[in-house]
Parts: structure tokens; C-alpha cells; sequence
């Protein structure tokens, strides 16, 4: 943890040093928007016809089964591989839809008995609208949208799969987001909130708070660096009807870059988040470090 904090820092201020060497070009460059496979497109607009298409992978390990805010015991290992297929379609000035299906592959290792379990499968689908109410390029002091979104059953509930992430439930997801650009920076900030119905295996995901923030900066018209803040509030799950007291809260942030090539419409993204407070009302094993890659090309479909 305290390495975590340390390197955080140090990595944004060696950032800052390349980004503004003495004697550098002061031409504006726009950067991309945010990395994070939980982030949306905060306040920004999308062009009409356009298809951005996206796969974000990320990388975990947990560093121990934790109780409230200190660590239990080291009995349990996740190593997670986790992915995302995303779609952002531009249907009409100010209105576009995205989709976000998930789909996982992870470890679960008990230090006691040597024993492994594995869970993999795909998860259920969010279909979000997204509609911009101000835009900084038509020179309001800011962008501003919201989504409504729809969890739709995609997965095919097992005995290999994880309730948490599909079971094959409903849901409803609600958000707010900002966008305000300042020469080569950009500042992204999200609130959105989901809950679900019940779904295969008498489970209930949670209700679910997220609050992400993103700093982009535009190094030249290739490369970005960065930093994002994640942080995600859950509610008790339920299981046939009963609460199951494993409610928590988790906030990661850390440094990021990006490579862009705008004339092919591709930007690759790269990002590495650190614990910097968690909390669980029950055990849980927890993540040390996250490790994300996001990949993505924008098709013109007109």
C-alpha cells in the first residue's frame, strides 16, 4: 500500500517533465478520453455515424482476504482476467448509444488445501443512451450529458460463472457526466448508479455506486499521459431473498498513456491502479494492483 502511494506520484511527476520540456512547442494537441473499462464518455459527444468499437482488458491480483479496512488472511488468491466488448454509435447530434458486454476468466486458489477453482463465461450486457445537454464546442463553459441505461440477460448461469459480474438479471443503470477541455488537458468526471433484479441461482447483485474522475493530458498528437480515479460504493447482495452483509466500498486510482493515431482512427490505452481505501462489511479477498489495456477504432459508417 504505501508503495502504491509513493508510486503514484512519482510516476505523475515524471509524466509532467516529459510533458513540458523547456523550449517545447506550445501547439494545442487534443487528447483521448478516459482508459478505464468502468468509465463511459463522461460529458463529450459522439459524431453522428461514427462506430467506435473497443476491447478493454484488465489484469489483477488479489493481496489477501480483507475484513473492513485491514486484511484477515492470505488463504485465498484471485488472479482475474477480465474483458470488455464495447460499441458507441453516433444516431444523431448530441444522442448516441453504446453497449458493454463483459466476459472473465479467473483463479481462485485456496493456500490451505492447494485446491483451484475456475470461473469464466460472459457477462450480462448494459445498452446505454447517452445524450449531451451542453457542449463545450458550441461554447458553453462546459459538456454535460446523462445516460439511461438497460442490463439485459446475456450470460447462461453455471456453476463455472460469477453471479457478481452475470447471472442472467435485469437491470437499470442511471449516470451523469462532465467534460471540460482546457488547451491539451481534459478533465473527466462520472456518477452513475445501477441496481438489478433477481437472477439465476436466487441471487441479487447489489446496488451500486460508481464515482470515477480522469485527467488527460495531450503530450503531442500521439501520445497522452494521465491519471484516473475509480472509486465504487456496493450495497448488500441478496441471496432468496435474504441480505448476504457483504457490502464495500473500494477506491484505485493511478497513472495512465495513451497512443493515438487519428488519421486510422486508433488510440490504444494503458492504465495502473493502486488501493488507496477499501472497506467490506464481510471477507472478501481484495485486489493489490490493477492492470488495464484498452484498444480502440472508430469506423465511419456514412
Amino acid at each position: 500500500m504505501k508503495r502504491a502511494k509513493r508510486l503514484v506520484p512519482m510516476c505523475l511527476l515524471m509524466f509532467c517533465s516529459v510533458a513540458n520540456p523547456a523550449g517545447a512547442d506550445v501547439s494545442v494537441h487534443k487528447p483521448v478520453g478516459p482508459t478505464a473499462a468502468v468509465f463511459g464518455p463522461a460529458g463529450s459527444d459522439f459524431p453522428v455515424g461514427k462506430l467506435a468499437a473497443v476491447l478493454n482488458y484488465q489484469y489483477a491480483e488479489s493481496d489477501g482476504v480483507r475484513h473492513r479496512a485491514s486484511e484477515a488472511n492470505e488463504k485465498v488468491k484471485l488472479t482475474k482476467n477480465l474483458g470488455t466488448v464495447k460499441f458507441r454509435y453516433g444516431i444523431m447530434p448530441d444522442l448516441d448509444i453504446r453497449t458493454a458486454t463483459p466476459f472473465y476468466y479467473i483463479e481462485k486458489d485456496y493456500k490451505t488445501t492447494g485446491k483451484t477453482d475456475e470461473l469464466h463465461w460472459i457477462g450480462d450486457t448494459t445498452l446505454t443512451l447517452h445524450k449531451v445537454l451542453l457542449n463545450q464546442s458550441r461554447n458553453d463553459a462546459l459538456s454535460l450529458a446523462v445516460d439511461v441505461g438497460l442490463v439485459v440477460p446475456t450470460t447462461d448461469a453455471s456453476s463455472k460463472s460469477l453471479d457478481s459480474i452475470g447471472n442472467n438479471a435485469w437491470g437499470a443503470t442511471a449516470g451523469v457526466g462532465v467534460t471540460y477541455a482546457l488547451g491539451s488537458h481534459r478533465l473527466d468526471q462520472e456518477l452513475a448508479i445501477a441496481t438489478f433484479t433477481e437472477g439465476s441461482h436466487d441471487y441479487r447483485k447489489p446496488l451500486r455506486f460508481r464515482s470515477n474522475t480522469s485527467w488527460s493530458h495531450a503530450v503531442n498528437n500521439y501520445f497522452d499521459i494521465g491519471a484516473e480515479s475509480l472509486f465504487e460504493w456496493n450495497g448488500e447482495s441478496e441471496k432468496s431473498g435474504v441480505k448476504q452483509k457483504d457490502s464495500k466500498n473500494e477506491w484505485y486510482a493511478g497513472p495512465k498513456m495513451a497512443f493515438k493515431y487519428k488519421p486510422a482512427g486508433i488510440n490504444v490505452g494503458m492504465l495502473a491502479t493502486f488501493p488507496f481505501a477499501r472497506w467490506y462489511e464481510g471477507t472478501a479477498p481484495s485486489d493489490g494492483f490493477r492492470f488495464e489495456l484498452r484498444l480502440t477504432k472508430v469506423f465511419n459508417l456514412l
